[in-house]
């Protein structure tokens, strides 16, 4: 058995009937109608007999009040594997609302917290792969690796890898002496702790200071944040979900010509589409927003299980910025909060998440949060496959995420590349945001007066807009 960590054991105990914690992703592949049924048949058959890595093995073994460890167990493929063909005409709205239905209840805590559906049916000759897996098991980083590892470069192979295949280690050199590498690394951490905790405090000491105003702020504190019409709490399991996506090349151009970086501008497109949906909605602010922004901590060394992440409270552009002058600002604004965290060993950084995430959901506790929230929006940024993907042979035309809404908030923004565009995707409480469709549809109009007054030249071109209830 493992032990979980702080930072796996606060999504467990974050989640409840109306906040699922589990992160949901769905890969669309193109087959020709005349194999339609046999790949589905293949795929379902490979999926229901193959062997189970961690942590897809792997469910909870309550240890006590509030600790839990994770046990080793034979899941069982023909629940967690499940067939769905969606009803004619197959429309894409119907596929979403399935999407949609599928992913409200929450993973099962007598089994292993994942589940995968294969549906079918779907117009255009497409069949959908849904992944739901709880992030106290892997983050997304992490889930990306292993769906790239599940994937195949070429169409010549046939071969059909489920992401929970055991994946393969790289050989290692012998050890001649086993006892001495293990006491060394017992004394390394035994002599990192006292450094730690001194980072822990020196990081709570410049907080109390910058609240004070006693130092300039690296980033933005906990409660600071204004209140929007985006910290609307969830009050059922209702979601409402859209999805865009944007050239990749253009972005990078952008980026390129500011001295900036894709995170930076992407996020900057993010928040000035935000101030343009709460402006419609007559629910204009005068402060910046502030965005809990994941930050990978995982180095080449790490695997893909467990969660390798920190979050960071990141002040975003003001108000009435133009979209250049906003992208200047955020580009400052994060580049700060990186000087910081690099400063930081891991272990603080994932233990000031865990009181940054706490610091949120204290207005599911008491009402008197409301109204002091430490972020209006969670957004987070993930690398993808450049190169197109094969799964049994058939290509992948799609990737998208259904975004987890975060406590004490209603909206999430996740976007990751994927071949030639940054996929992105909406994830928000009806309480929050309703329109989802229309918060789309002002990131794509900011994409396009970023790109027209930092690229001029050159002509826009961002993929049409799909949203889903």
């Amino acid at each position: 058995m493992s032990r979980l960590t702080p930072l796996d054991m606060a999504f467990l105990l974050l989640e409840n009937s109306s906040r699922q914690i589990h992160m949901t992703a769905y890969q669309m592949f193109k087959v020709p109608a005349r194999q339609k049924k046999a790949w589905v048949s293949r795929v379902l058959d490979s999926f229901r007999h193959s062997e189970v890595a961690p942590p897809f093995n792997q469910r909870l073994k309550w240890l006590g009040k509030d600790v839990a460890s994770w046990e080793t167990v034979e899941p069982d493929l023909h629940h967690h594997v499940r067939h769905i063909s969606v009803p004619e005409p197959g429309s894409m709205q119907q596929f979403y609302d399935i999407v949609s239905f599928l992913n409200t209840p929450l993973l099962d805590r007598n089994l292993p917290l994942w589940d995968c559906y294969i549906i079918d049916g779907i117009e255009d000759n497409h069949v959908a792969i849904m992944v739901r897996v709880h992030h106290a098991m892997i983050d997304g980083g992490g889930a990306l690796k292993l769906f790239r590892a599940a994937m195949s470069d070429s169409a010549d192979d046939k071969s059909i890898r489920p992401i929970w295949l055991p994946q393969k280690k790289r050989a290692r050199k012998k050890r001649t002496h086993k006892r001495e590498p293990q006491l060394k690394q017992l004394m390394s951490t035994l002599s990192r702790m006292p450094s730690d905790i001194m980072s822990t405090g020196t990081e709570f000491a410049k907080m109390g200071a910058q609240s004070l105003k006693l130092r300039k702020g690296e980033a933005s504190l906990p409660f600071s944040a204004p209140q929007t019409l985006f910290n609307n709490a969830a009050q059922s399991s209702a979601r409402r979900y859209a999805n865009c996506e944007l050239p990749l090349a253009d972005i990078k151009a952008i980026a390129k010509k500011t001295g900036t970086t894709v995170n930076d501008v992407v996020t900057t497109v993010i928040d000035d589409a935000l101030h343009h949906y709460l402006r419609d909605h007559d629910a204009s602010i005068d402060r910046p927003l502030v965005s809990l922004m994941a930050m990978s901590v995982r180095t080449e060394g790490h695997g893909a299980t467990g969660n390798q992440v920190s979050a960071e409270l990141v002040t975003m552009g003001q108000p009435k910025a133009s979209v250049g002058q906003r992208l200047a600002e955020i580009h400052e604004s994060i580049a700060g909060v990186k000087q910081k965290t690099s400063r930081l060993p891991v272990t603080v950084r994932q233990f000031y998440s865990v009181l940054v995430f706490g610091s949120s959901a204290l207005s599911d506790i008491s009402s008197a949060f409301e109204k002091v929230p430490s972020a209006n929006v969670l957004i987070s940024n993930m690398v993808g496959p450049q190169e197109q993907l094969y799964l049994g042979g058939m290509p992948m035309v799609a990737f998208q995420g259904l975004p987890i809404v975060p406590p004490g908030g209603g909206l999430n923004v996740t976007f990751a590349s994927f071949n030639d565009n940054i996929c992105l995707a909406i994830g928000a409480a009806p309480e929050a945001v309703n329109e989802p469709y229309k918060l789309i549809k002002f990131i794509e109009h900011s994409f396009q007066a970023l790109r027209s007054s930092t690229l001029k030249k050159r002509k826009v071109t961002a993929r049409k807009a799909r949203a889903k209830a």
